[in-house]
């Protein structure tokens, strides 16, 4: 179990979810003998299907958690995975290992034909 209290909670739906999807047909059967036996067969027969569809609705609900929950994972690790990638790697694709970058000063790039013109204006 997960220390985060939202991992947690989470964590304990996803329990709580795969143990009824497991032992749900236990509730089922009990539900459709009781009913058989106070109702007779009409009885039983309803609740089984209504037992067969509830059991259906919450095996969806545990197979779109499992979904999110693969989905998440893989998020994460792909984010752990690119963190990494970017410590070990420069900032830059195209820069070359031998290459001294020291002498490189920040600028902009100016139009030569105009820097010409303010040199001869000057």
């Amino acid at each position: 179990m997960p220390s985060d209290p939202v991992k947690a909670v989470f964590w304990f739906f996803h329990w709580s979810l795969q143990v009824l999807v497991r032992f749900f047909w236990i509730l089922i059967l009990a539900a459709v003998f009781y009913e058989s036996y106070v109702n007779g067969l009409v009885g039983g027969i309803v609740t089984l299907l209504v037992g067969l569809s509830v059991w259906f609705g919450i095996a969806l609900a545990l197979f779109f958690f499992n979904i999110g929950a693969n989905i998440s994972r893989t998020v994460a690790d792909v984010s752990k995975m690119q963190q990494n990638f970017s410590a070990r790697r420069p900032s830059t694709q195209f820069s070359q290992p031998d290459f001294d970058d020291s002498k490189i000063v920040e600028g902009t790039v100016t139009d030569l034909e105009e820097e010409r013109r303010k040199r001869r204006g000057e």
